[in-house]
């Protein structure tokens, strides 16, 4: 394309409509001229003369010298038309992009934001000046008695104590003898517990004995950590690490006194379960005769259906043994709980034929009353996948023989149940139960409830 020819106005500054353009229709032949200015007295612009510009496609000057320009708006290079001195002339201004323009704040957003970055990675700068000297401080401090204790409880001292851990044998033993008195107070701190968690981490055996040993002197101590919000990832820690049978007995000695407090308890019962992962089974003896006894309980609260969940997966032989049965003995009473009912799931999940057995005999007679129920209708899907096949039978007789068995069907959790027997079942039990569905598909189709079961027996 060739260039375009435009002429300048006399109230205008070269700029004209969109981008810095004047239309044709305004132009005029006499020169731009500043308030206060004699008429004599012509500004020149940079252009060549006061008629019409040539202008190439892109909107500049055709051969015509570059101008000093700020966004499409020419500025005089002396010291009387530089910004500031014309403040009062020149006036804001939109583009068509959608940037704005003015005196004091012309810089679009893309500049914006790299001088954002720069400003950024001047003040990070700064930041490190600033830490070189509270290094140096920690540096000069850390010999000083009892200082330590101080920098451990400092976000800033915290991981400057824990730096010094890399560098050798020689600042582990420094720091460990300046927090050994505190330690029960830093564990449950927000920062310092993570140096203790370091600690244990590199610390030797006589160093961690010495550890267990100061918690450990009050029963009631080690108790206290284990229930914090902080202090239960140190605990957690320690038993980690402990590898010694003589440490192990001085921690289970201090935690089994209140072990249904740590059971129950949202931070403590992590601590119990850290115990079944990195313990054996003789260690962990007294956490599995204490689920025993407290089966039920544990069993019913949020916490402590994990727990047992947990022990029963840890305990081998005769633990394993006598904590399953406890649990089928108040099977039915557990299938109707919240929290219990994951617990008899979990125990169906084992798939011990002697504890499905128990089961079965526990709901004889009352799958139609489990079934309409919403926690314990999980059971008795749980019961159609993993059950023997007779006791599969024994179900599906029990729910197609109620009265008004269309009711079943419509039940908002009974209809689950069916759907899954469905699903569950092969041969003359499946044939039997499609038999006790079939009159009532007319309700099938118009009921929400009924959906699922529609689709399983269109598909035979």
């Amino acid at each position: 394309m060739n260039g375009f020819m435009y002429n300048r106005t006399a109230n205008g500054t070269g700029i004209g409509w969109g981008q810095g353009l004047v239309h044709p229709a305004h132009a005029h032949p006499e020169p731009f001229m500043l308030p206060g200015q004699a008429a004599a007295e012509q500004h020149n612009w940079g252009f060549v003369g006061t008629g019409s510009i040539a202008l190439d496609p892109r909107g500049g000057a055709a051969r015509s010298p570059k101008l000093h320009c700020e966004y499409g708006v020419p500025v005089h290079t002396g010291n009387r038309y530089m910004k500031g001195g014309m403040n009062n002339q020149m006036e804001a201004f939109r583009r068509e992009d959608g940037q704005n323009f003015d005196g004091k704040k012309n810089m679009p957003v893309l500049h914006r934001a790299k001088d954002r970055r720069f400003q950024q990675h001047a003040n990070n700068n700064r930041a490190l000046e600033m830490e070189s000297p509270r290094m140096l401080r920690y540096e000069n401090m850390v010999g000083v008695k009892g200082y330590i204790y101080f920098m451990a409880k400092d976000q800033n001292g915290c991981r400057f104590l824990q730096q010094k851990f890399e560098e050798g044998k020689q600042h582990v033993d420094v720091i460990f003898e300046g927090i050994i008195d505190h330690m029960a107070e830093l564990m449950i701190n927000s920062f310092a517990n993570y140096l203790i968690q370091k600690l244990l981490d590199v610390c030797d055996e006589d160093q961690r004995l010495r550890i267990i040993a100061v918690l450990t002197e009050d029963p009631v101590k080690l108790l206290r950590i284990s229930v914090n919000s902080h202090g239960t990832r140190a605990v957690q820690k320690l038993i980690e690490t402990v590898k010694i049978r003589k440490q192990i007995v001085l921690i289970i000695s201090a935690l089994q006194p209140g072990f249904m407090h740590l059971v129950n308890d949202l931070n403590g019962n992590h601590v119990i379960q850290k115990c079944l992962s990195n313990f054996g089974a003789e260690e962990n003896k007294f956490i599995f005769e204490a689920a025993a006894t407290h089966c039920f309980e544990m069993a019913i609260h949020r916490h402590g259906c994990c727990v047992l969940q947990k022990c029963i997966t840890s305990a081998r032989g005769e633990y394993q043994a006598k904590l399953i049965v406890e649990v089928c003995a108040h099977a039915f009473q557990l299938a109707q709980d919240p929290f219990g009912n994951y617990v008899v799931q979990y125990v169906l999940d084992q798939k011990i034929p002697s504890a499905n057995a128990h089961l079965a005999s526990q709901f004889e007679g009352s799958y139609v009353y489990l079934s309409k129920q919403k926690v314990s209708s999980n059971v008795v899907e749980k019961c159609l996948k993993v059950f023997s096949d007779e006791d599969k039978a024994a179900i599906v007789f029990d729910l197609i023989s109620v009265p008004h068995f269309e009711q079943l069907l419509q039940d908002p959790f009974a209809n689950y149940v069916i759907h899954t027997a469905l699903v569950n079942s092969r041969g003359h039990l499946h044939n039997a139960l499609v038999e006790a569905i079939r009159p009532h598909e007319e309700a099938l189709r118009t009921s929400p409830c009924c959906k699922r079961i529609s689709r399983a027996i269109s598909r035979r």
